[in-house]
């Protein structure tokens, strides 16, 4: 595809997104990454975070102009190739699949067990990542 790259987002009950995008950015362990048509193989881990995507005319709002995809996800995998990119994700919520109590709550659950963990330790790295994910969740839909 000339200007665009194949692009699939799924997680383990189902296939989010599955079209072509222009631009897929995501949140990786090393920071954002930006994927472009073209680009050279890439293998990454995920941190949760916004992953948005520029996507191809098929996807075009009702302006014409080219639609942009915006999830909170959790952790997971991200693979480019210069064709396509796939993206393995715990979960991913969409603006309107977010319940901002729940995500207030979640996120302070997962501060508050944090404070009995041993920074360094397996529980600790857990619910940082519950943390990072609430958090996502809430940024997407505008609320701290």
């Amino acid at each position: 595809m000339a200007d665009g790259i194949a692009f699939k987002l799924v997680t383990p009950t189902r296939v989010v997104f599955d079209g072509n995008a222009t631009l897929v950015i995501a949140v990786t362990t090393e920071g954002e990454e930006g994927i472009l048509p073209k680009h050279a193989p890439f293998l990454a881990a995920l941190k949760p975070g916004i992953l948005r995507a520029n996507l191809l005319r098929q996807a075009q709002d009702k302006n014409g102009a080219n639609s942009r995809l915006e999830l909170a996800t959790s952790e997971g995998f991200m693979q480019a190739l210069p064709d396509r990119v796939t993206v393995l994700v715990d979960e991913a919520l969409a603006f309107d699949d977010v319940v901002v109590a729940e995500a207030r709550e979640r996120l302070a659950a997962a501060t508050e067990r944090q404070k009995g963990a041993t920074a360094g330790s397996d529980a600790y790295a857990r619910e940082q990542a519950a943390i990072d994910f609430a958090s996502a969740q809430l940024r997407l839909t505008g609320h701290r």
